[in-house]
């Protein structure tokens, strides 16, 4: 059985994913943008030699900010990001940490991917996707039928296309290719609250009309 907790943490509210396999006996995380008494308790609960991966969907410091230490105290799980945001993590005018005033320590990915790019993970396998668009390196995890969105897709809405490495022209094109996926899949989110593939295609007014970005 597989399962998604979610957890929102820090002061800009990012959503960071504690999902566990109970077939394949494994778990990786999503985000892990600042520290959470509740998901570290989660995390021991069901056993942190088993945390195989932190999935990282872009290099912004409300999504990042707290990787190192997880990697640090949960030392199996290994960090993974988009090749093209690796540097995000040293660098504070990109990860935006020098805009919001804040510190975190800085650290290097220890698996870079890009599109096409698989993860082991168990029998099973994790899937990604390249969006770039909110920032270059951007990507989407697929799990199953679920998909890690980041700041790319949310619900009703996108990622700002203001930030450096950031680009309009990328982010819709990273939309054609989120609404050319076959079948529905449900979304979970950088932020608020998770939706489906299905319901964005119908609803999303930046998917049904690009030209808006």
């Amino acid at each position: 059985m597989i399962k998604i907790e979610r957890f929102v943490v820090g002061e800009i509210e990012a959503n960071c994913f504690f999902v566990t396999d109970d077939e394949e006996n494994l778990a990786f995380l999503v985000d892990t943008g600042d520290y959470s008494f509740e998901l570290k308790k989660r995390i021991k609960e069901f056993g942190a030699e088993k945390v195989k991966y932190i999935l990282l969907t872009h290099g912004h410091l409300d999504h990042i900010g707290y990787a190192s230490e997880m990697r640090e105290e949960f030392p199996s799980a290994k960090i993974v990001i988009g090749k093209d945001d690796a540097h995000f993590t040293n660098e504070d005018d990109l990860n935006l940490s020098s805009l919001f005033g804040m510190t975190f320590r800085h650290f290097d990915a220890d698996i870079l991917v890009e599109d096409g790019s698989e993860l082991a993970f168990g029998s099973k396998k994790i899937k990604v996707i390249s969006t770039p668009g909110h920032t270059k390196g951007g990507v989407c995890y697929i799990f199953g039928d679920c998909i890690f969105t980041g700041d790319t897709l949310f619900r009703g809405c996108i990622g700002r296309t203001d930030f450096p490495t950031s680009s309009k022209e990328d982010m819709k094109k990273s939309l054609e290719k989120l609404e050319a996926l076959d079948g529905n899949y449900k979304v979970y989110c950088g932020h608020e609250s998770n939706t489906t593939l299905d319901r964005e295609r119908k609803n999303n007014i930046y998917m049904i009309r690009k030209d808006l970005i």
